[in-house]
């Protein structure tokens, strides 16, 4: 147990920490009315390594076994699919979906007691009758080119079951509000989700979409519904929607309001017939969908080593932080508790909502979707055959696996589609602080369409394995939770929670099927793969200088010079913010989300942005509206930072497994992070107004670490 310990961070991989002086100087912020204090000798907004900032409470250790339960599947029985409805549409005509958002309880581990999560629950399941509602629910799955029109329903209700901060924007209003964001999809902002299009259980809507927005799709819309519109004229690709109401998205997404949404198209039906695995919705048994998360679970001693938790007490609860180290910044002010804290990090790994499950394979290929749904930790999956001891997984003096290696992954596709050509990606790296890579790295939100092959594993067991540092990338050892852990005073019981290396385990049988031929490694580029994504701004072959060079000089093209950064807000907490390359006051880049609209693109502009990450902390970055390109990365001087980089070093190209669409890109720190993106509006049959709140088509780009994105990591983005 480590709740009330001050917990501090580790040093940056190019040494870059600098010496916190004593003491702070208040200083007085620009238009947004916000005091950001910084220590003397400090250049504020350049923050190259920090100290850690909550207070911890850990899962009971010894109570959760790992891989006692299985993997929950999809449709009847497992997570709930949403089915449309038997009519069509109100005003469009096309198919139509109703989905719930409710309160509810859902066992996740058989060691656990109920858990109060929300989330969405479809009115009309898949497979029919009453199903119960649970974590993860309202899979929705579509095809390219056949909209969809769903009324989302907020019935939620009484005390909200995790703490929250009443001081950042958007804290102090209802709880019970909802908002859904179709994340990564190509849909008109009155349908996007943004943080102000929230709407209550009693009727009250946010200030950019009033109620009669959403009566232009449906003219009896009641109080307490959204109604919203997909178009889904994009490649085949994983998506996936949750909740982005202003000042509660950190806690509603913690508490379950996510899942996923696939949409399909003809060239993923085509590739079938070169032997990609049946889609899971027409009985396919071999592509599965898993979504990983990490969570605190309250035990029987939370108010004994927890006195002022405000949530649920019932062993098997939902634990979020809500206390902050006051010793972290000096302040004039009482920091609150509950109060907003900068990262969430659980101890107990979840994959498709349960906590470390088992599911039997085959041995023969596999789809896997994945996504890592976690607040704030990045995951770096591997694959490592079970070695019959305690804990499964058996460490040398480096921390590193001594098991037999597993089946690599064959990386077919991103959030953002198909891959422009697919890649083998060997799945017993172990992370490599100096370079920031290991197997797959994943960031929070990105997702992984991958091929992996259990052929010669029959008999063994092979665990999902992750070795990632948390934060990311400097780390911090008490939030790396395994048997052995130097620096975590939490030692868990092997084979036994909390533990954040493992995952889930897949129990290889022998195939009782013949298995079709597979020719997907011999395709790619525009005769292969590359017929199967929209198609590129920028070349997906050819040296990185080239790329970059000729997209930023196609005619038209603006360039946008923007910034990461970090500070203090006026309680001395760290707050996170994005910024352009124009001071917004001295010696500060970043700013608040209230701030003045800065990125107001036109609709069918193409744009490069170069994001320059002044933080010590890797972001994952995500747009709403648009996918881009990947074009470089280039290493530069953090200190002598003036608006524009001193670069140190060569550019080099996107990843292997990034050359294609991404909506949600790693930007590590020191780097100038140079994208490419095209600012198309949906085509919809309607008649789309500007929002009241900003005067275009609103919605925003920010972090998709949850807790920076709240706290202030958000931008507006407004295309004209």
């Amino acid at each position: 147990m480590t709740y009330g310990r001050k917990e501090r961070r580790s040093l940056s991989r190019r040494d870059l920490l600098k010496g916190f002086a004593a003491g702070a100087a208040v200083l007085a912020a620009g238009a947004s009315g916000l005091n950001v204090l910084s220590p003397p000798g400090f250049r504020r907004g350049v923050l190259l390594s920090r100290p850690r900032a909550a207070l911890a409470y850990q899962s009971p250790g010894g109570v959760v076994k790992k891989f006692i339960q299985p993997l929950r599947g999809v449709g009847p029985g497992g997570i709930p699919v949403a089915a449309p409805d038997a009519g069509p549409a109100p005003v469009t005509g096309v198919t139509h979906y109703s989905l719930d958002i409710k309160q509810y309880t859902d066992t996740l581990h058989p060691a656990l007691g109920p858990t109060t999560l929300r989330g969405y629950n479809p009115v009309n399941p898949l497979g029919g009758g009453l199903q119960p509602q649970k974590h993860l629910g309202g899979i929705i799955v579509a095809q390219k080119g056949k909209p969809v029109q769903i009324t989302f329903t907020n019935r939620l209700s009484g005390p909200y079951p995790l703490p929250f901060d009443t001081t950042i924007m958007g804290g102090d209003l209802d709880p019970n509000r909802a908002c859904v964001h179709n994340h990564g999809g190509l849909v008109p902002w009155i349908s996007d989700g943004g943080p102000h299009s929230w709407f209550g259980p009693s009727g009250e809507y946010g200030q950019s979409i009033p109620k009669s927005f959403y009566q232009i799709l449906n003219p009896g819309i009641a109080d307490g519904q959204a109604e919203l519109y997909y178009p889904n004229n994009q490649s085949a690709r994983m998506l996936w929607y949750h909740d982005h109401v202003w000042g509660f998205t950190r806690t509603n997404a913690y508490s379950g309001i996510a899942s996923a949404y696939i949409i399909r198209d003809k060239f993923e039906g085509l590739l079938r017939n070169f032997g990609l695995p049946e889609f899971i919705e027409n009985g396919g048994k071999f592509e599965l969908p898993i979504v990983i998360q990490d969570k605190v679970f309250v035990g029987e001693d939370i108010l004994d080593e927890d006195p002022t938790w405000p949530g649920p007490t019932t062993p098997g609860s939902l634990w979020y932080p809500h206390i902050y180290d006051a010793d972290v910044g000096p302040s004039p002010l009482t920091i609150p508790d509950p109060s907003v804290v900068p990262e969430m990090f659980g101890d107990t790994m979840l994959a498709n909502g349960l906590a470390y499950p088992e599911v039997t394979v085959e041995a023969r290929r596999y789809r896997f979707r994945v996504l890592n749904a976690c607040q704030a930790r990045f995951l770096n999956l591997q694959l490592y055959v079970d070695d019959g001891s305690a804990d499964g997984i058996s460490l040398n003096s480096s921390l590193a696996p001594t098991n037999s290696k597993g089946p690599d992954f064959f990386v077919i596709g991103t959030e953002g589609g198909f891959l422009w050509a697919p890649t083998v990606v060997k799945s017993n790296v172990a992370f490599n602080p100096m370079t920031l890579k290991g197997s797959l790295i994943t960031a929070p939100a990105e997702r992984w369409d991958l091929i992996v092959d259990f052929r010669g594993f029959a008999g063994k067991k092979i665990i999902l394995y992750n070795d990632a540092p948390a934060p990311f990338p400097m780390g911090d050892p008490t939030t790396d939770y395994f048997p052995g852990a130097p620096g975590n005073p939490t030692q868990p019981v092997p084979g036994y929670g909390p533990n954040t290396r493992q995952i889930m385990r897949f129990k290889v049988v022998p195939a009782t099927s013949r298995e079709p031929s597979f020719t997907l490694p011999q395709m790619g580029g525009q005769a292969g793969m590359g017929q199967g994504i929209d198609p590129l701004l920028a070349s997906a072959s050819g040296a990185v200088s080239a790329m970059g060079v000729a997209a930023m000089r196609r005619p038209g093209v603006k360039v946008r010079q923007l910034t990461l950064n970090e500070d203090f807000d006026e309680y001395g907490r760290l707050i996170q913010m994005l910024g352009t390359n124009e001071q917004s006051m001295p010696g500060m880049y970043g700013r608040k989300y209230s701030d003045p609209t800065t990125e107001t693109p036109r609709a069918g502009a193409v744009e490069v942005w170069q994001i320059a990450n002044l933080t010590g902390d890797t972001h994952p970055i995500h747009f709403h509206l648009v996918n881009c390109q990947v074009l470089s990365r280039q290493p530069f001087d953090v200190e002598s930072y003036n608006g524009t980089p001193t670069y140190t070093g060569s550019a080099r190209g996107p990843e292997p497994t990034e050359i294609g669409w991404k909506e949600t890109v790693k930007m590590h720190p020191g780097e100038v992070t140079t994208v490419i993106m095209k600012f198309d509006l949906a085509k919809v049959p309607f008649s789309v107004p500007a929002s009241p709140r900003t005067g275009g088509n609103e919605f925003v780009w920010h972090c998709h670490i949850l807790e920076h994105e709240e706290h202030d990591m958000m931008r507006p983005l407004v295309v004209t």
